[in-house]
């Protein structure tokens, strides 16, 4: 009997250790600054793109603007979009050009902390950026405020999901919501990250609520998940597409990092989903 209570205390003293670590921790292995790659303006001005600066309330943000390359369709159709937490804006202008040769024009929003912006990010930094960088877009007499898709790649799925969490009127019947939704291997929430990793979800500061989020968006979706992911786990896919008013999807045979396999693929399908 002494034996197993010693057991269990040991238990409890690491498990409280680990949890201890985690509530330090969360933010760094959230929003993994330590291991990005360096900033490179470089990508985004070889692709005809301009490097914009917007005020919030911890310094300067950047978007990069990619205006479309039929510049005769004007106002053009916009593409908004939001990387993972492990990258930066910088490294996907050179990715857009299909979807600016079809005549979208593409905003990369760049995190608090991330590349040369300024502060440092959380959910509610980011959910400040994303907002303040959808208020621009409506600011462009050249871009399209009626025809916006927003994309978001894993934690950029939460970013762009933050838009509805304030930004965005779903109640009113105000013209300000996007007409579609891509989201790439996205998580249904912190929290059930958390939980899978055996962590108590009150200790979560930044929660991407996801479904609640994703819930009041009453356009059509597209998400697409990998069926080996072990990030954001395949079961996300279904509670997202759960709540989804009007979805389609695709599962992809890979984990995380690998999918799209066939990025050019990717974005035709984009494409034809935002056209139809």
């Amino acid at each position: 009997m002494k034996s197993l209570i010693i057991l269990v205390a040991l238990l409890a003293f690491g498990y409280a250790v680990y949890t201890s670590i985690f509530y330090l921790l969360q933010r760094k292995l959230l929003f993994p600054l330590h291991e990005l790659p360096p900033a490179n303006e470089q990508l985004i001005k070889d692709s005809g793109g301009e490097l914009i600066e917007l005020q919030f309330s911890q310094g300067i943000f950047e978007i990069a603007y990619l205006p479309s390359l039929k510049p005769a369709e004007l106002p053009a159709p916009v593409i908004m979009l939001a990387h993972g937490n492990g990258n930066i804006m910088d490294s996907w202008a050179p990715s857009m050009d299909f979807m600016r040769n079809r005549g979208f024009a593409v905003v990369l929003v760049e995190y608090p902390g991330y590349g040369r912006s300024q502060g440092k990010p959380s959910y509610q930094s980011i959910k400040e950026c994303m907002a303040i960088a959808y208020r621009w877009i409506f600011q462009q007499p050249q871009l399209d405020p009626n025809n916006i898709t927003l994309i978001g790649r894993s934690m950029g799925g939460g970013a762009i999901l933050s838009l509805f969490d304030g930004a965005i009127d779903t109640d009113s019947g105000e013209s300000n919501q996007p007409r579609r939704l891509v989201l790439m291997s996205t998580y249904s929430s912190v929290k059930d990250l958390a939980k899978e990793r055996w962590l108590p979800p009150f200790l979560i500061k930044d929660p991407f609520d996801n479904l609640t989020q994703l819930a009041k968006f009453n356009g059509k979706s597209y998400l697409i998940h990998g069926d080996k992911d072990k990030i954001v786990p395949f079961a996300s896919l279904g509670k997202l597409l759960a709540v989804a008013k009007d979805a389609k999807h695709k599962v992809y045979s890979g984990g995380h990092n690998d999918i799209p396999d066939d990025w050019p693929q990717f974005w035709r399908d984009v494409a034809d989903f935002i056209e139809n």
